[in-house]
């Protein structure tokens, strides 16, 4: 008699039930209904003792099962708020002996003119709480049944003098019931609206974690196809992103996993215009489903239209080469982007879970808006890390350039001349051969440099980071000969390792540019952490910067002024960059990272 004898996922709709599975743990469930059960049986306890009239009959008998019931619920509130777990289990277990209490309280006081009549709205709240709609709905099935058996043993039983007489208050019998299957329909309508609510919910959060920036572009991509997989059940989905800027187009397949694998397989193609054409071809809107009308490419088409609830009926043509590429029967398509940056598309083919297809095409057009800035974020900094490259690239050249290929051009050049001249003294040889070695030292140096800047720097995680720093500015200190002190200040660090690797190639950066264009003494380098911020700062003695004062990173910007690559990098970890100069007497460079940002 217990909803519990059904397997629980036929007490729910199938849409989303991976999230309805995961969504408030029994223990809380549990703690609620027994507060509920505690504070019904012990006012019942009190209504009945206050009030002269009630119970009718068998008054002690009634007494003692009710004290009862409401000791048991004061037991069952202890244990439950004492337990860490419970199992789906244990619900269908006290909601079977919620039913038989209260059977027990209404056959003993007058069937269903009990006042106890109403410990069976609880069980029926209970019900829509713990499982929806189908569970409310069995549970009234399995109330009416109690109802029937006790009216026919009350009637025709040898006690039967003892009991109310239904045959007397037939109509009221049947009025009782109906009102209760109708507050069974009813609670379990809207307790299976919640929990729909709540599990869309707990999938949109779901699929917004899975963007991340150490996965990329791709990786986001291909997580988010996994979730989306999961939700709706589909043989594979394909998600297309069109770049606007490089006008280049990007293809993704994920497929389920095969049996006894954790993860399917995902293939990622770049296409060429026509593809493009044929992916990313004037598809009907925001949010469709499409189901094949014939052996031809045109489709029937549901389409989501947003603020509209009911869906739109209309039909589409697919392009050839995608209606070939893979046999379906139904594909459900959404698209998302941002403005003047990126578009994407994602296709569905053949999805199972589409039982409620306004539902499940609305959700989708709200999952894929609720997931488009996540993947924003991770496109723009994949971005931003492009050009940071192609700026480090070009640096890499400039110094090249400009450095390494110039000094070796003038010391060939002073070397031909030396050549050239035979009456040199020994005294004169070796002083221009000196100016040579002078040279031929500095771009060693600066070679060595460039060299620094290009190797990996070993750090895996953020508590590394003040060895690394530590390192870098010993290794300037012995190379140029510049008084360098790193100083750091503040308990464990806990960066994201690219973060805390961005600011050892900030200082790597800065150092460079201490011994080049600084003609600095004295450098320091400052890391200091607390719970709030973490803080960088690097200080020298030199020439300054040409403007004077203190500039914000947009102000920088503005003026066009300061050290591009560290403001670039500054930028793609988040930190706030300030730059205070004194032309002559030395500059400062402070990178600021909030709790939020290094969290």
């Amino acid at each position: 008699m217990s909803p519990g004898r059904f397997p629980a996922r036929l007490l729910s709709s199938g849409f989303l039930w991976n999230y309805r599975s995961e969504g408030w743990p029994a223990a809380r469930l549990e703690r609620v209904l027994a507060i509920g059960r505690a504070f019904l049986t012990v006012s019942g306890l009190i209504s009945i003792y206050i009030d002269p009239t009630e119970p009718a009959r068998l008054a002690e008998l009634t007494y003692a099962v009710l004290f009862a019931y409401a000791l048991y619920s004061l037991i069952v509130l202890a244990f439950v708020h004492r337990a860490t777990r419970l199992a789906l289990r244990d619900g269908e277990i006290l909601h079977s002996i919620d039913i038989l209490w209260t059977a027990a309280l209404t056959f003993i006081s007058n069937g269903v003119g009990s006042p106890f009549f109403l410990f069976f709205i609880f069980v029926v709240l209970a019900a829509a709480y713990r499982w929806g709609f189908r569970g409310t709905v069995v549970t009234g099935a399995v109330v009416v049944g109690l109802v029937a058996i006790q009216s026919l043993v009350a009637t025709l039983g040898p006690w039967r003098g003892l009991f109310f007489i239904v045959a007397d208050d037939l109509n009221r019998t049947i009025m009782r019931v109906a009102y209760l299957l109708l507050t069974a329909f009813l609670v379990g309508y809207l307790g299976e609206e919640e929990k729909a609510l709540r599990a869309e919910s707990m999938a949109m959060a779901e699929a917004g974690r899975q963007p991340r920036v150490d996965l990329g572009l791709g990786g986001s991509v291909t997580a988010v196809s996994r979730e989306l997989l999961r939700i709706f059940d589909a043989q594979v989905v394909h998600f297309v992103i069109q770049d606007f800027e490089t006008r280049r187009t990007m293809l993704w397949r994920v497929e389920p996993p095969d049996p006894g694998t954790v993860r399917g397989k995902a293939l990622h193609v770049e296409l060429d215009p026509s593809q493009q054409a044929t992916w990313l071809f004037d598809d009907p809107g925001r949010a469709w489903h499409g189901w094949k009308k014939g052996e031809n490419a045109a489709l029937a088409v549901r389409l989501a239209e947003p603020g509209v609830w009911p869906l739109q009926r209309t039909t589409a043509n697919l392009p050839e080469a995608l209606a070939d590429a893979r046999p379906f029967t139904t594909v459900t398509v959404s698209n998302m982007g941002m403005a003047e940056e990126w578009r994407g598309r994602v296709y569905l083919f053949d999805a199972a879970n589409a039982d409620n297809l306004e539902r499940s095409l609305h959700f989708l057009e709200a999952l894929t808006e609720h997931i488009a800035p996540a993947l924003t974020n991770v496109f723009l900094l994949r971005r931003l890390r492009s050009r940071a490259g192609a700026v480090e690239r070009a640096r890499v050249a400039r110094e090249l350039h400009d450095g390494a290929i110039q000094a070796l051009f003038g010391i060939e050049m002073k070397i031909e001349a030396l050549r050239r001249r035979t009456t040199l003294s020994t005294t004169q040889m070796n002083a221009e051969l000196g100016e040579v070695q002078q040279l031929l030292q500095s771009e060693v140096l600066a070679l060595r440099e460039l060299m620094q800047a290009l190797r990996p720097i070993e750090l895996e995680t953020s508590d590394q980071l003040p060895d690394v720093l530590a390192s870098l500015v010993e290794r300037f200190r012995r190379d140029t000969g510049v008084s360098a002190r790193f100083v750091y200040d503040g308990g464990p660090i806990s960066l994201p390792a690219p973060t805390a690797l961005e600011l050892a190639r900030i200082v790597q950066e800065a150092l460079v540019n201490v011994r080049k264009h600084s003609r600095a003494r004295n450098v320091l380098v400052r890391l200091t952490n607390t719970d709030q911020k973490c803080t960088l700062v690097i200080e020298d003695d030199g020439q300054g910067f040409e403007f004077e004062g203190r500039l914000s990173a947009r102000e920088l910007e503005k003026r066009r002024v300061g050290p591009a690559i560290i403001k670039e990098r500054a930028r793609i970890v988040g930190a706030q960059l300030a730059v205070d100069s004194a032309p002559g007497l030395g500059a400062r460079l402070e990178l600021t990272l909030d709790a939020g940002v290094h969290a």
